[in-house]
């Protein structure tokens, strides 16, 4: 009967010295649960992300993502941080996530305590600008491009010379007027990092997130066809503050950064 009770861990991700990253709440679960007991476990946690895992065979784990509204369709922080639970738990060096749509190949060396993560490629196309924007944003972007479906991101491009910060975006215009998330972003005027960003997807009960691996991946590609480099170093201007690493090769987008289990 103790084997069945799910196994529970708090994780930080993407946090530096100042930088407060955010945190995910893992479950590894003996037995699947209904969506309906995940949901309600995730609202209690009211965690940024809960998570669940449920090993399919050796080296592959079924992973599902809740926030405490709605199941999330792909959550980078969410799956570092169960990659993290599941490379020190087993001690495999590399294993699979299998999410809702996608087969994520995880990677960790022991010796630099390194995760990294994979995604397939997913390229941004630059769009005209839709007539919104300007009663959405209190300063229009100066690109606009779309990744993904129709649920998918926006990513917007605002001047380096810009605070990224002072950004301001009316979320009940955002919800009214596209199903997708937006990515601003610009190139970073600081050496440390190459890109900032920011993420808000107030339709799928985000307002904005504090740190968010998934919008990550967009942007090494992006930033991979505007910059012309393969390693990149990001910074995420949350409240809170996050550092994202990144680097592209071949068709793979590999993201990685501080993950710390804390209990």
């Amino acid at each position: 009967m103790q084997q069945s009770i799910p196994r529970r861990f708090q994780v930080r991700v993407f946090a530096t010295e100042v930088l407060r990253g955010t945190s995910a709440v893992v479950y590894k679960v003996i037995e699947r649960l209904s969506g309906h007991d995940m949901q309600r476990i995730a609202k209690e946690e009211a965690a940024p992300a809960t998570c669940f895992i449920y090993q399919l065979n050796e080296r592959q784990f079924e992973i599902r993502f809740y926030n405490t509204t709605h199941e999330i369709q792909l959550c980078g922080h969410g799956l570092l941080a169960s990659a993290k639970v599941i490379a020190q738990d087993s001690q495999y060096e590399s294993f699979n996530l299998l999410t809702r749509d996608s087969l994520v190949s995880c990677q960790y060396n022991p010796h630099q305590n390194n995760l990294e993560i994979a995604f397939r490629e997913l390229k941004a196309t630059e769009v005209s600008a839709p007539t919104w924007l300007s009663d959405c944003f209190n300063v229009k972007p100066s690109k606009v491009s779309k990744a993904g479906p129709e649920d998918g991101y926006w990513v917007m491009e605002w001047p380096r010379d810009m605070a990224l910060s002072d950004l301001v975006v009316e979320p009940d215009i955002l919800m009214e007027k596209t199903q997708r998330a937006v990515i601003a972003t610009q190139q970073s005027s600081n050496s440390d990092y190459d890109y900032n960003f920011r993420y808000f997807a107030p339709q799928h009960g985000v307002l904005e997130d504090k740190a968010t691996g998934s919008a990550h991946r967009v942007l090494v590609s992006y930033w991979h066809q505007h910059l012309n480099k393969c390693n990149f170093k990001a910074r995420q201007y949350s409240i809170e503050g996050a550092e994202l690493i990144g680097r592209i090769e071949g068709e793979d987008v590999w993201i990685s950064g501080n993950v710390e289990i804390e209990r």
